[in-house]
């Protein structure tokens, strides 16, 4: 008998078993090979089976994941970047942290003006327009985003005062008095007298007068004013405990208001002492940010501020104090 059998061969088999009569151990071996080759049919039939109803599952899935990518590596001027610009926006709500957030829609402003100077390098006005669009309304919901940093170039350092040079002192000379001969007296016929001058007197030696020293007057340079609209500035900084080993967890704020200091806080530092984090500021605008943390029962506290001339400020070095 065959291995191999179908459904309808098998059944007409079973059929004419019906009216066979046969020995016993004829009818077992028989009976045994019948039901292997059922269990097997069913077997292969049911993995056939399961295949056919996961394949469509698995043709969904990898068709969904090359539009995905196709979607996500759009550029500009492709059909698909308006659907790449709705994912990436919707996936903004997927950052639960302030920070995280401001940090992915500043990559997203990243990307999205670099496309757009690509397209207006390559000459596609139109999309490039569009793109620039869509870089501002991001611009705006991230300038929206960020928090306002406080006004504060009253901290500028002022400059050293400057001297004014000194005159050197002149020498004034004193005129000396000219020699003043005494009268003579007549002679007389009984007695001739000779006349006697007067002693030379010395001249006197020239005094050094020096003028008074003018004060130094302070040149204080005027203190740079902020200029420009708010744009995006990322703020990075360490702070290091008072033993000089990196302080950790410690919390930044930007204002002292607060009744309870580092309670809101903007950042906090890492393991290393590290921290950054995303303001809205103006060109050569002063920013100032504090420290604080509670080791045990002391509070420790710190300063540091810093002009802005770029979009990254790197705070100085700060040691927490008591």
């Amino acid at each position: 008998m065959s291995r191999e059998m179908n459904d309808d061969r098998l059944t007409s088999l079973l059929g004419n078993l019906r009216n066979e009569r046969m020995d016993r151990i004829a009818d077992d071996k028989i009976r045994a090979r019948l039901e292997n080759a059922w269990t097997a049919h069913q077997e292969r039939r049911g993995l056939s089976w399961q295949l056919r109803r996961v394949a469509p599952i698995l043709a969904t899935i990898v068709l969904f994941a090359g539009f995905a990518g196709a979607t996500m590596n759009a550029s500009g001027e492709s059909v698909l970047y308006g659907a790449r610009i709705a994912i990436e926006n919707a996936a903004v709500a997927l950052h639960t942290s302030p920070e995280d957030r401001n940090e992915y829609l500043l990559s997203l402003l990243e990307q999205r003006q670099e496309e757009a100077a690509r397209l207006e390098n390559t000459g596609n006005a139109l999309a490039a327009s569009h793109v620039r669009q869509i870089e501002q309304d991001t611009l705006k919901q991230l300038m929206s985003q960020l928090p306002q940093a406080p006004d504060d170039n009253t901290a500028a350092v002022q400059p050293a005062a400057t001297e004014t040079p000194t005159p050197a002192p002149t020498v004034t000379a004193t005129p000396s008095p000219s020699p003043t001969p005494e009268p003579t007296t007549a002679p007389t016929p009984e007695r001739t007298v000779s006349p006697t001058l007067a002693p030379r007197t010395v001249a006197p030696t020239p005094v050094r007068t020096d003028p008074p020293t003018p004060t130094p007057t302070r040149t204080v340079a005027p203190t740079p004013t902020p200029t420009g609209s708010p744009f995006p500035v990322v703020v990075t900084g360490l702070v290091k405990n008072p033993d000089g080993t990196p302080a950790y967890n410690v919390c930044v704020f930007q204002s002292t208001s607060t009744a309870s200091p580092g309670t809101s806080c903007l950042a906090k530092t890492g393991t290393d002492g590290t921290y950054r984090m995303t303001l809205s500021a103006r060109l050569n605008q002063i920013i100032t940010v504090y420290y604080y943390i509670v080791e045990g029962t002391t509070p420790l506290k710190g300063t540091a501020s810093r002009m802005v001339t770029g979009t990254t400020v790197t705070m100085p070095i700060t040691y927490l104090q008591k």
